[in-house]
């Protein structure tokens, strides 16, 4: 096996440039009427893009994980603070990491549907779209003692679908001997 298995995009400076980016615009269509608009359209798109639209939809744009040696690395993002750090200072990213001795099962969810590993064959995931929230849920849920993770691998199926099965098969084969 390799060193790692990766699956997801890694944060980086997109959301706050995305957001400045579009905050700029709005302010420069608000100036066509006077520079209070302009600037009160700033912040309100500023607002709306840094602390409601990538807080809500960074795990399915940002959602990198990883398999490792001796267990899953994921970016930490139970709370709004925790998403909104990883915004702010993508370069300073805290990873959960769950050692493979606290998973005791595992399933990939596809839409409605629940598979364990050994149904890997009868996965056929749904065509992903581009905007977030039209993503259709697919991931790898973790379950531990007292609580579970869920991994998405949504993004992977966006942009690589060919390759998507496949290094998930292998991810899953790594799990079953780790975990097994």
């Amino acid at each position: 096996m390799l060193d790692t298995i990766e699956f997801g995009k890694r944060i980086n400076h997109r959301p706050i440039i995305v957001s400045f980016l579009v905050s700029f615009l709005a302010g420069a269509l608000g100036l066509t009427a006077d520079i209070k608009t302009g600037i009160l359209s700033f912040l309100i798109v500023l607002f709306s893009l840094l602390c409601v639209y990538f807080p809500i939809y960074l795990p399915k744009l940002f959602g990198h994980w990883q398999l490792e040696k001796h267990g899953i690395s994921y970016y930490k993002m139970t709370t709004y603070w925790d998403k909104l750090k990883l915004i702010i200072l993508p370069n300073q990213a805290d990873f959960q990491f769950i050692s493979y001795s606290q998973v005791k099962s595992f399933s990939i969810n596809e839409e409605n549907h629940q598979f364990q590993s050994e149904d890997i064959l009868k996965i056929n995931p749904a065509k992903q779209s581009i905007f977030p929230w039209l993503r259709k849920p697919f991931f790898l849920k973790l379950n531990m003692n007292q609580t579970n993770a869920k991994l998405d691998l949504s993004f992977d199926q966006l942009h690589d679908p060919q390759h998507t099965m496949y290094r998930l098969n292998n991810a899953i084969q790594f799990l079953n001997t780790k975990i097994n």
